[in-house]
């Protein structure tokens, strides 16, 4: 299984908005990364977001930048603010089925998660700033064996748009 993982967008902060939905900058990002998206031929069998309001407007700009309803994604109790990553592992194994799915949420989650996946040691440290999308391959849920197939920050997702 191919998971992509997504840092949701730039938002707002809590003082201009409680809710923190993308900033101006954030829906920016997240058009170049949906173009970036379509270019490379991504699909997904599957688009889970967090319940942040960030994530699921990120996550519904990405289904619809590749051409699904907004109404594919489906927010996902393993990326609930709080969550552990053995929580997110275990919900993600109704996903096993699939050969690639898309997650959208927020650190440190996302961190965690692809640290857990990609290494049996010491956390691995990885720089997920706003809009970036990280893939990581996988055999199974429960494995600590995964593999790096590429990360790309913001600015590299709006170079290949821009191509």
């Amino acid at each position: 299984m191919n998971l992509y993982l997504m840092q949701h967008g730039a938002c707002l902060p809590k003082e201009v908005n409680p809710n923190q939905p993308l900033s101006p900058v954030g829906q920016s990002q997240v058009a170049s990364a949906s173009q970036a998206m379509r270019i490379m031929g991504l699909w997904y069998d599957a688009l889970l977001t967090s319940p942040r309001s960030a994530a699921v407007q990120t996550s519904r700009a990405v289904a619809e930048g590749l051409g699904y309803a907004a109404s594919s994604v489906t927010t996902f109790a393993g990326l609930e603010p709080g969550v552990s990553v053995k929580v997110c592992l275990e919900e993600l194994r109704v996903c096993e089925r699939y050969q690639s799915v898309f997650l959208c949420g927020e650190l440190p989650l996302l961190g965690d998660l692809a640290s857990h996946l990609l290494t049996s040691g010491p956390r691995l440290s990885l720089a997920l700033e706003g809009g970036a999308l990280l893939a990581i391959g996988i055999n199974s849920v429960g494995s600590r064996s995964g593999s790096l197939r590429w990360l790309l920050q913001g600015p590299q997702l709006q170079m290949i748009a821009a191509s």
